[in-house]
């Protein structure tokens, strides 16, 4: 049974519910952006470790964990956007006092559409592309060092005029 509009306390219920509801989907937008920033965090630093330890498999590590942060983005986004679904009804006046069930409403979103909506496909799909390139740059050139240089975790290499480290005296 909605609310009765007609009595203060009611009416005072509903503001309430509606504020509820409002910091459920802020607390979902919030964790989206967090998500995101981790996407990138985590990216760079794992492109920053590949280049520094010369191991072009560790690409694959950010591969898997730009997909996986999208993923969870995505879920994030279709939950705040079934809270506001919710918020709506709330709104109407179509739904129980103090519900937060979203399957007592209309279910009109499909999770299908926020792994495409643009502030998912926007953030993800360029850094899935520059992991995919940089993975298959390093793949390929993994065994194109000039002789004698200096690779990271080598003891043995020492470097010479060519290469990117300065020459020795």
């Amino acid at each position: 049974m909605p609310y009765d509009l007609s009595l203060d306390q009611d009416r005072e219920d509903r503001r309430k519910h509606l504020d509820i509801i409002q910091s459920v989907v802020a607390r979902q937008a919030a964790s989206s952006a967090a998500t995101k920033g981790w996407a990138i965090t985590l990216a760079a630093a794992i492109f920053g470790v590949a280049v520094v330890r010369d191991n072009a498999y560790l690409v694959i590590l950010a591969v898997a964990a730009v997909v996986v942060l999208s993923v969870a983005d995505a879920l994030y986004l279709h939950n705040e956007q079934r809270f506001r679904d919710l918020y709506d009804a709330v709104a109407r006046n179509e739904t129980e006092p103090f519900s937060m069930d979203l399957g007592a409403i209309p279910n009109k979103r499909t999770r299908n559409k926020s792994y495409w909506s643009w502030s998912v496909a926007f953030i993800y799909a360029p850094l899935l592309v520059a992991c995919l390139a940089l993975s298959i740059v390093a793949i390929t050139t993994s065994g194109d060092e000039k002789p004698g240089c200096e690779r990271p975790g080598h003891k043995d290499s020492v470097p010479h005029h060519g290469c990117h480290s300065p020459a020795r005296p």
